[in-house]
C-alpha cells in the first residue's frame, strides 16, 4: 500500500509530560552529582575512590535533592518554551492548538488508492462501458489513463477531464459511478450555486467564516489523498470584486490545483500551510465548452458528447431494470414512455427523467398490495 505525507510541515507533537519527566530527572541527576563532589572533594583520600564509589554516593545522596516549588515552576516555563519554539520551527506556529488538532492525521502518510493490475482495469472499465455506451469517449480516455497508473505501479491518478454535452446526458452519473467502481473517495462541487470558488479554495484565514476547502476537507475525511473531484456546471462559474478591489474567480481556485507546478505545494487560504494536492483526480462537467474559461479549458481534455437517442436510453433502461430486479411489466411501460417521449425537434427524455421512472417502479412494486 503506498502512502504519502500530504502535509508539508514537521510535527509539532512532543509529549508534555514526557519533556517535563525529562528536564526533572535531568535536574536531580546535576545537583546530586553536585553535591556528590562537594562531599567527597579533591584532597589525598579522593583520588583512592573509583567512579562505582562516587555514582554509589551519588545515588545515596538523591534523596535530599527534593525540588523547590521555583525548580517547578522554572521547568515548567522551560517546556513550554521548548514546546512553542518546536511549533514556530514546524512552520504551524500561526496555528491555534484546535487548528494543528484538526491537520494531526496529515502529519502522518495518507493511503493512497492502486490499481490492482491491469485486469482488474479492464474489468472495471469494461463494467462503466457497460452501463453508459455513450460516454464511451469519456471512459476510453480514462481506460488508457488507468492503464498507464497499473503498468508502472503508479497509484490511481487521472488527467484533468472537461466533459461538455447537453444536460441530462449522465456527466456526473458517470463520474460517481467511476468513483464507486474505482472504490476511492469523491466529492462534488456544484459551481453554479454561487461563490467565487471559496468552496474549492477555501475562506482565507482571519475571516470569522474561515474554513478549508472542499478538497482538504474530502482528504481529512477519508484519510485519502488522491479522491476524485467533480465540479459540476462549470460553465456557470461566477467571478466577483471585493469591497477592497480584489478579484475572485472560481476558475482561478481550480487553476491552483490543475496546474502541476502549484498543485504539489497548495498553499491553504485558511490554514495558510502547504499541501501536496498533486494526487487529486479532476472531472469538470459543462453544458457549453465555449462559456469555461480559457485557462481551465487549456489545462483539461475536453470530451465533448452528445444528447441521448431513445435506443440508449431504452438500453440504460433495461440495464439498470435488472440491476433493479423490476419485473418485465415496470421495464415495458418505461420503454413506450422512452419511444412515445420524442418531440417535433428529435429530443427524447433525459437520462435524470429515465432513473426517476426507474425508482418510482421499484417503489410502486414493493409497496404493499390491500386487499
Amino acid at each position: 500500500m503506498k502512502t504519502i505525507k500530504l502535509l508539508l510541515a514537521a510535527d509539532p507533537n512532543f509529549e508534555k509530560d514526557a519533556l517535563t519527566r525529562r528536564l526533572t530527572e535531568y535536574l536531580k541527576n546535576l545537583r546530586k552529582t553536585r553535591l556528590a563532589k562537594e562531599l567527597i572533594g579533591d584532597d589525598e583520600h579522593s583520588v583512592d575512590l573509583g567512579g562505582d564509589d562516587f555514582e554509589k554516593v551519588a545515588t545515596e545522596l538523591s534523596d535530599g535533592v527534593a525540588l523547590t516549588w521555583d525548580d517547578k515552576w522554572r521547568i515548567k516555563k522551560r517546556v513550554q518554551r521548548i514546546l512553542q519554539l518546536r511549533t514556530e520551527a514546524s512552520g504551524l506556529g500561526h496555528l491555534s492548538e484546535e487548528e494543528i488538532q484538526r491537520l494531526r492525521p496529515l502529519m502522518n502518510e495518507v493511503r493512497l488508492v492502486e490499481p490492482r493490475d491491469e485486469h482488474w482495469v479492464d474489468e472495471t472499465v469494461s463494467a462503466l462501458h457497460a452501463e453508459m455506451p455513450w460516454m464511451a469517449a469519456a471512459t476510453n480516455e480514462v481506460w488508457r489513463a488507468l492503464r498507464q497508473n497499473a503498468s508502472s505501479k503508479d497509484t490511481i491518478r487521472l488527467p484533468p477531464l472537461l466533459l461538455s454535452g447537453p444536460p441530462g446526458i449522465g456527466k456526473s452519473a458517470w463520474a460517481r459511478r467511476l468513483s464507486e467502481l474505482l472504490e476511492i473517495p469523491r466529492c462534488e462541487i456544484d459551481a453554479s450555486l454561487g461563490g467565487v470558488g471559496f468552496s474549492v479554495a477555501g475562506t482565507e484565514r482571519g475571516w470569522s467564516s474561515a474554513q478549508p476547502g472542499r478538497p482538504l476537507e474530502t482528504i481529512l475525511q477519508h484519510r485519502v489523498g488522491n479522491p476524485l473531484m467533480v465540479v459540476d456546471e462549470i460553465c456557470k462559474a461566477q467571478s466577483g470584486t471585493s469591497d477592497r478591489g480584489a478579484h475572485h474567480a472560481f476558475s482561478d481556485s481550480l487553476l491552483s490545483f490543475l496546474e502541476p507546478a502549484t498543485a504539489v505545494a497548495w498553499e491553504c487560504p485558511c490554514y495558510r500551510t502547504k499541501f501536496d494536492m498533486s494526487h487529486i483526480s479532476w472531472i469538470l462537467t459543462a453544458n457549453d465548452v465555449s462559456r469555461v474559461p480559457e485557462p481551465l479549458v487549456n489545462r483539461c481534455t475536453v470530451i465533448e458528447l452528445r444528447a441521448l437517442t431513445c435506443q440508449q436510453l431504452r438500453g440504460f433502461a433495461r440495464h439498470e431494470a435488472a440491476r433493479m430486479e423490476l419485473s418485465e411489466a415496470s421495464l415495458d411501460a418505461i420503454e413506450r414512455v422512452i419511444e412515445h417521449s420524442m418531440d417535433e425537434r428529435g429530443h427524447s427524455l433525459s437520462l435524470r427523467n429515465v432513473i426517476r421512472m426507474l425508482h418510482r417502479a421499484v417503489a410502486l412494486e414493493s409497496r404493499a398490495t390491500h386487499h
